[in-house]
């Protein structure tokens, strides 16, 4: 059975170790972890630390360290550029990618994206989104916190990632072309949103370096789609 994980920021990172706050009523209440029992502190940075819970409150959970690991950062780091969905299936793409090892996922507002946020609102699903992000590392057990971007358009996704050393589209375009590299390098794969990307937005990405990739004959849907390209670039590039 998977020891439980919860999360330390590096800054609150000390001897003795101790939670606070939501993750410590995580742990006391909603796990209902209680003293003498075992659990892993993570700090999102790389390391992890077993401990054992030596005093335990909805407010503090005071820990005594038992062993301690440092995983180095991932050397071929994957970003995802997703265009935005509606409803919850934007919180299952960011579970599922970050299960699948995703660093990096930024949230894009596309020409067909039915949502669409201000930029107070970009904040609070960026916060929220990141929430969401966190919990799926603690249940899979990642080293590394994934972190999600602030939504933002098309062309400041395009800036963000420019030093990303392979940039992939998932393209239904007739050139996309098959996947054939022989070694793993940083990568970022873009995912349209409903109805996918425009000939415009196409163009524009391709006028960056883009490559269209194709995931095959079939149409997926925007959520499939990531699983799929993530999935594919996890078997793989990864070690």
């Amino acid at each position: 059975m998977q020891i439980s994980h919860f999360f330390l920021s590096p800054t609150l990172w000390s001897v003795p170790l101790a939670l606070t706050g939501d993750e410590a009523r995580h742990c006391a209440q909603v796990t209902r972890h209680g003293v003498g029992d075992e659990v892993v502190i993570f700090d999102g940075a790389g390391r992890k630390a077993l401990a054992r819970i030596e005093k335990a409150s909805k407010d503090r959970v005071e820990l005594l360290t038992l062993s301690e690991t440092s995983k180095p950062a991932p050397s071929a780091p994957l970003t995802l550029l997703q265009g935005i969905v509606k409803g919850d299936t934007m919180e299952w793409i960011i579970e599922k990618a970050v299960e699948l090892g995703v660093q990096r996922i930024v949230p894009v507002l596309t020409q067909r994206s039915v949502v669409r946020l201000n930029a107070a609102e970009a904040g609070k699903k960026r916060e929220k989104w990141q929430r969401v992000a966190l919990e799926a590392c603690k249940q899979c057990g990642q080293a590394w916190l994934t972190e999600i971007a602030v939504p933002c358009a098309l062309d400041l996704a395009i800036q963000q990632t420019a030093a990303v050393e392979m940039k992939l589209i998932a393209s239904l375009e007739p050139d996309a072309d098959t996947l054939k590299r022989e070694h793993r390098t940083s990568t970022v794969i873009a995912i349209g949103p409903e109805g996918d990307f425009t000939p415009d937005e196409y163009a524009q990405l391709k006028a960056a370096a883009w490559q269209p990739w194709s995931l095959g004959v079939l149409t997926l849907r925007s959520e499939t789609a990531a699983i799929c390209a993530l999935s594919i670039l996890g078997y793989e590039w990864r070690p």
